[in-house]
């Protein structure tokens, strides 16, 4: 108790000669706010923070996000070190494990936010769900209010379950780089048990935690506190935001090239106009198949119409945008401009854009806030436009071939080793031609595999990762529009799908006006690999029993998939909603339920699937996280450079599973990742945030969109 009266003597001492200074700081678990318990407080849209916290008994791996203005959701994995369980092994008999680890989703939901930083009247206001999911060890539900003035924050609130009632806690930002906190807290630790074990051994002897969390400028966070009484807690940190590089504080700073300037139209012949763009184009945007022509009508007056395919970069806003300031570095004046995007040859969107708007970016100034792009007009590109036919720069990139290195890591708690990994070496070859065809190539060779897939202690139910070389993928890809109107396609792939299945994938979309939303269809014939041989197909069925994996010969290997699908886009927050039902691969029927949020070539979305087969002990199957995260997003941060690649993934967040049950099928290349950037409503609000942020780049607001909103204010604005 004399520690905790220190401390807080210290806290109020630093506060009367601080300066004023406000950064957040997540507590044990990764969740903005004190130590053991959330404040009303969240990240701004689009940031959060991954680390890692000790709290003997306790460790905490999380990764926490405001993946909506309102909405903070923290995913981690918590280890119990005094907890040994006993766990069953494949053959009926019993092992145990060295600690015990679990899974869990923790939500807040901002009811309402104070604006004012000195409004001490009406707080901030969040309530929330702590270990939602899964096994809900630690499960209890909260409300929080926090008032802020300057640089010092007091919360108040309730917790039930394990939180145990009333709690509160202060918060004072001493410097940029220095904040202190205290808490009371009535934390039932009572609570936490594992088959029957107490985790926390001996109970606290005390009710208050405060410590310090120091703040590096690249969004490092160091955290250290006594807590319980009797331990000392340490916690490390690396602030995210997903609006720029994930890591670091410099977004993409566009600058007009030097060694160009607009001319006259007297000045000019329209033929050396164009060979100055394409020379302008080659040398400082990645596109190719560029294709242009200038024009003079009543109509239209003077026009330049350019179409192009984006091979460098992952946003295809930003291949656009950095189309949009060369031609300003480098065009007359002139009446308007037309855009037209294609991918694998294919026109799929077109944008036209005023000419004031090349004025407006060879300024840097912006005619309206809101809306840089506000008079420009976005809409599908139909199969029969015209598109221009001279002065063509040839294509590029259509052959891509490269090695990177793959790291496969693998958690388990009912393993002898909680954790296994392994390192592989893929030899990756990437077609985009024209005429809607792809193809892609990936063969992995494992240089260095700790992962153990035997019977009784490995992973038995992933039996390809193994040691021998394989085929990840290898396919051939196409698509292609239907009709004139640019909205119905039609998209299909066959061949080595994924490291577990061979077969084919057809879709039919049809998209609604300006892709607001769109309904469709999927048909898929799936195979069973061999996971012991190069490319092998499997006898039979690949079943999982026993403990192992066996090639039943009796049971047919083709397995059918078929689904209706329907989205449905919303603007304001990019965010993709997406419902499918119908046949799943083990002849299991139910559906999926999909959101992902978007931040133009980053998305973070979340899964939910239920079929007539359930997980043990719940009312549904699987659910789980959906990551697309470009490569310029980690090392564009320190190179600068920009890469098309984006990696995917997609992680199981439920607990518990099912070996034959909720199984997709293999995809190389979803119709979300051939047209979804594209289509006409996000194309125009990722373009027009890149514009506003080209006009308004300023060294000291680098954390991109830092809207913090609530949920009320969302629904009655």
């Amino acid at each position: 108790m004399r520690r905790v009266i220190l401390c807080c003597l210290v806290l109020i001492i630093t506060f009367i000669f601080s300066v004023s200074a406000s950064a957040l700081t997540g507590g044990n678990t990764g969740l903005t706010g004190l130590w053991e318990y959330p404040n009303a407080e969240m990240p701004e849209d689009g940031a959060g923070r991954f680390g890692f916290t000790y709290n003997s008994p306790y460790q905490f791996y999380f990764l926490d996000l405001a993946w909506l203005p309102w909405l903070e959701i923290n995913t981690r994995l918590s280890t119990f070190d005094t907890v040994d369980v006993t766990l069953p092994d494949a053959y009926g008999g019993t092992y145990g494990a060295r600690r015990y680890m679990d899974k869990a989703i923790d939500l807040k939901l901002m009811l309402w936010h104070s604006k004012s930083p000195k409004n001490w009247i009406m707080p901030s206001i969040a309530i929330g769900v702590v270990d939602m999911m899964g096994t809900e060890l630690m499960k209890a539900y909260y409300g929080a209010a926090t008032w802020r003035s300057g640089n010092f924050a007091l919360t108040l609130g309730y917790g039930s379950d394990r939180l145990n009632g009333f709690y509160g806690g202060i918060e004072w930002d001493a410097a940029s780089w220095l904040t202190f906190k205290a808490e009371y807290s009535p934390m039932d630790y009572a609570q936490d048990k594992v088959s029957g074990k107490q985790v926390l051994e001996k109970l606290p002897s005390e009710k208050f935690n405060a410590g310090i969390v120091l703040k590096a400028p690249w969004g490092m966070q160091g955290a250290v506190s006594y807590q319980r009484g009797d331990e000392w807690a340490f916690t490390i940190s690396q602030k995210i935001h997903l609006n720029g590089p994930i890591i670091g504080d410099s977004h993409k700073k566009f600058n007009i090239p030097s060694g160009f300037r607009s001319v006259n139209w007297e000045d000019i012949e329209s033929g050396d106009l164009l060979a100055r763009i394409k020379t302008g184009i080659e040398k400082f945007v990645r596109v190719r198949d560029v294709e242009m022509k200038l024009e003079e009508s009543d109509e239209n007056g003077r026009r330049l119409s350019l179409s192009y395919e984006n091979y460098g970069y992952a946003s295809h806003a930003e291949a656009m945008s950095r189309l949009l300031i060369i031609l300003s570095a480098i065009m007359p004046e002139t009446d308007s401009l037309l855009l037209i995007a294609k991918n694998a040859g294919i026109p799929i969107v077109k944008a036209e854009f005023p000419g004031t708007l090349l004025f407006d970016l060879r300024a840097r100034t912006l005619r309206d806030e809101e809306d840089p792009i506000h008079s420009a007009v976005f809409s599908w590109a139909s199969s029969d436009i015209e598109e221009p036919d001279s002065h063509v720069l040839a294509s590029k990139a259509e052959h891509e071939l490269k090695a990177m290195l793959v790291y496969e890591p693998r958690i388990d708690q009912t393993l002898h080793k909680a954790y296994m990994d392994r390192l592989n070496i893929d030899a990756v070859y990437r077609g985009r031609y024209t005429n809607g065809w792809g193809a892609a190539i990936d063969v992995r060779f494992p240089v260095y595999n700790a992962i153990d897939t035997s019977p009784i202690t490995g992973l038995w139910w992933e039996p390809d990762l193994n040691s021998k070389i394989r085929i990840q993928e290898a396919a051939m890809m196409y698509a292609n529009q239907l009709g004139r109107s640019g909205r119905a396609w039609f998209f299909g792939e066959g061949g080595y799908l994924n490291e577990e299945w061979f077969g084919a994938n057809l879709w039919l979309r049809y998209y609604g006006k300006s892709g607001l939303w769109w309904i469709g269809a999927r048909y898929a014939a799936m195979h069973d690999r061999d996971p012991w041989t190069f490319a092998g197909l499997t006898r039979g069925k690949l079943m999982y029993r026993y403990g192992r994996a066996q090639d039943d010969e009796e049971a047919s290997p083709w397995r059918h998939l078929v689904w209706a699908q329907a989205g449905l886009h919303f603007t304001d927050l990019n965010l993709d909603v997406q419902a499918e039902y119908g046949r799943f691969a083990d002849d299991d029927k139910g559906w999926k339920l999909s959101a992902t949020r978007h931040w133009d070539d980053t998305a973070i979305g979340f899964w939910y699937i239920d079929t007539d087969i359930h997980a043990p002990d719940k009312g549904f199957t699987k659910a789980g996280v959906h990551m697309e995260i470009p490569a310029d997003k980690w090392f564009g941060t320190w190179f600068g450079n920009s890469s098309a690649h984006i990696w995917e993934q997609d992680t199981m967040l439920l607990s518990t599973w099912m070996t034959h049950s909720g199984r997709e099928g293999g995809v190389v290349r979803t119709p979300e990742r051939f047209i979804g950037q594209l289509r006409p409503v996000p194309m125009r609000k990722n373009v027009s945030r890149m514009i506003h942020e080209y006009c308004t780049y300023d060294d000291d607001n680098t954390e991109g969109d830092k809207e913090v909103s609530s949920i009320l204010e969302y629904i009655f604005h």
